[in-house]
């Protein structure tokens, strides 16, 4: 058995090879991710060494506490009673982790007679030989470090001491427990935070985990799907795919995601995808103070893929105390039981929200690959018109025709084979404003908006749906929605822009230019927003040098080059002038 797993953060990597070298020199077996053989599963070799390890030792630092996998490595040596955290970079650690022993190694640079370094190594010895917990009467060499205290201590940090140590009496009873304690806690015995409102989450983008690093299309895809899953739980907010995926990549505090989330849990994953074999493993986290709730690993054949969604989606319901009623993957949804044809309209998927033409081009081809695979897979059906449909909006127009003509067919292929899903009923209905058909779009608006609420409809066809309440005259409703779908979607600067438009159209001046102004922190390019600013200042009267003013402190602020722009506000004060320039901008050739 490997006596020692070491954690680190990826930048300490140097520090890390100094412990472990000379922990081995101590005559000690060191486990740490450098010692893994080429093949060899990453996730499922780090999971069995961190198991099986006599000590955790976690090497805190300014990085490794922002890190995600650090943080989960000294929750599970935490639970299982082997966490021996080592500062090694002065920090201010985890809270769960504050008044966890923690010896203080930041000076030490490998000497092998230091003596910190000989107490440390003293005590973990003991510590392997089952003296778990009881550091050497000498170990104050080793500068444990406790939480920082100012001032005298008053009487009320008196009473907190004695419960403090009332606190750690009954702890002793519970050692048996925390040792013997299973990693996987049950999803039914998960302690759900105190709440008076609806259960808050947001699903961060798994990582994916293959070797290769090739499979971020399916880690996505299903991070997404189960994102969806539980978005139709009434009684849970479900944070939107673009704010979730914003922190994609970033090694962000869990903590600090969850309030720019404004969300109070958060999910995080990973998945690896290795020939036909699947393993997920997933963990919900306290995004109050980052303490772990649940956590599961899923080993399936990738056949099991949908089974498994729906399995994920529940036990994180479960956990969470919140009842999730979903159906199979089934043609009544738009889905499949194709594994390949699921797998092209993942990756799909992925390129059309990554855009481009090329992009789109790619995108076309793997859907109908997938139609060809499985013609009955309505989603993917719906997936190919869409993107046919933006195809044909730069193509010449003699290619234009063709793709417009194949984009009917296929949206109308994807509405045939599972008509009641929303997707589905979107097409339908925005087929219906295309053709003016008024009464027939108002009529299925108003069947679906009774069964539907498209605030959790956080798929890009809730867009297509309220474009449809605007054009049929419905502005409240459109705006109600808009205000649902902002409020999952906080970070989604074209949501925010849109729901600009929505308010300044309602008559909601101060709301759309006070939403405008939290919108200035998202990213993204503002432009849009911004000259409908100037168009709010215009309809409440502003001064031609007002708006002049304004205009000009934006393009300074974002570097822009709007000659068009700058000759139609200089001449606000003149109507003719300002038409006189839109004119001639139009005639230009080089504009055509």
């Amino acid at each position: 058995m490997t006596n020692i797993f070491l954690s680190y953060s990826r930048e300490d990597q140097v520090t890390a090879r100094r412990f472990a070298d000379a922990l081995q020199r101590e005559g000690l077996t060191v486990w740490w991710d450098q010692s893994l053989r080429s093949g060899e599963a990453y996730d499922k070799v780090t999971e069995t060494a961190l198991r099986e390890a006599g000590a955790v030792i976690v090497l805190w630092s300014p990085t490794s506490v922002e890190s995600r996998w650090v943080r989960s490595e000294a929750t599970t040596g935490d639970r299982r009673g082997t966490l021996m955290p080592v500062m090694i970079e002065p920090c201010e650690r985890p809270v769960m982790f504050e008044l966890t022993h923690t010896v203080d190694l930041s000076h030490w640079q490998g000497e092998a007679d230091d003596p910190a370094w000989r107490t440390f190594v003293t005590d973990v010895r003991q510590f392997i030989d089952g003296g778990r917990g009881q550091p050497s009467s000498s170990s104050s060499r080793a500068r444990p470090i406790a939480p920082v205290t100012t001032g005298v201590r008053s009487r009320p940090a008196l009473i907190i001491a004695a419960a403090s140590a009332a606190v750690l009496l009954a702890g002793a009873a519970m050692l048996w427990f925390l040792e013997h304690r299973s990693v996987e806690v049950p999803a039914d015995q998960a302690a759900a935070p105190a709440r008076t409102g609806p259960v808050t989450l947001a699903v961060l983008p798994f990582a994916d985990m293959s070797q290769a690093k090739d499979q971020e299309y399916f880690s996505d895809g299903l991070t997404e799907e189960i994102l969806n899953q539980l978005a139709q739980v009434r009684d849970m907010r479900v944070t939107g795919r673009t704010s979730s995926f914003s922190f994609k990549g970033q090694n962000e505090d869990l903590r600090t995601i969850a309030s720019r989330l404004d969300v109070d849990n958060l999910l995080e994953g990973s998945v690896r995808k290795d020939g036909e074999n699947l393993r997920i493993t997933v963990q919900l986290v306290d995004g109050r103070d980052g303490a772990h709730l649940w956590s599961k690993t899923y080993d399936r054949e990738l056949k099991q893929v949908f089974a498994v969604q729906e399995e994920i989606a529940r036990d994180v319901a479960q956990a969470l105390s919140v009842t999730l009623d979903v159906g199979a993957a089934s043609r009544a949804t738009g889905g499949t039981t194709d594994i390949e044809a699921y797998d092209r309209y993942l990756q799909a998927r992925s390129l059309t929200l990554g855009g481009g033409v090329e992009s789109n081009r790619k995108a076309m081809r793997v859907l109908r690959e997938a139609v060809a695979l499985d013609p009955d897979f309505s989603r993917a059906w719906l997936l190919l018109g869409t993107n046919l449909g933006l195809a044909a909006i730069s193509a010449p127009e003699s290619e234009a025709v063709n793709l417009r003509k194949e984009r009917d067919a296929a949206f109308q292929r994807g509405v045939a084979l599972a008509p009641d899903t929303f997707a589905a009923t979107a097409v339908r209905i925005s087929g219906m404003v295309d053709r003016h058909e008024w009464s027939e779009a108002d009529a299925l608006l108003r069947k679906v908006s009774a069964s539907t609420n498209p605030g959790v409809q956080i798929q890009a066809e809730a867009g297509g749906f309220l474009s449809s309440l605007l054009a049929t005259g419905r502005l409240k409703e459109a705006v109600e929605n808009m205000r649902g779908i902002a409020e999952i979607e906080p970070l989604s600067l074209v949501i925010s822009e849109n729901l600009q438009i929505f308010q300044t159209a309602m008559g909601e001046l101060e709301a759309a230019q006070a939403e405008y102004v939290r919108s200035q922190s998202l990213a993204g390019s503002h432009s849009r927003s911004n000259l409908r600013e100037l168009l709010r200042m215009i309809y409440q009267g502003a001064t031609p040098q007002a708006v002049q003013e304004r205009f000009l402190s934006q393009e300074n602020a974002q570097g822009l080059n709007l000659p068009l722009q700058q000759a139609v506000v200089d001449s606000l004060a003149d109507r003719g002038a300002a038409l006189e320039s839109l004119r001639q901008a139009f005639e230009n050739p080089a504009n055509q």
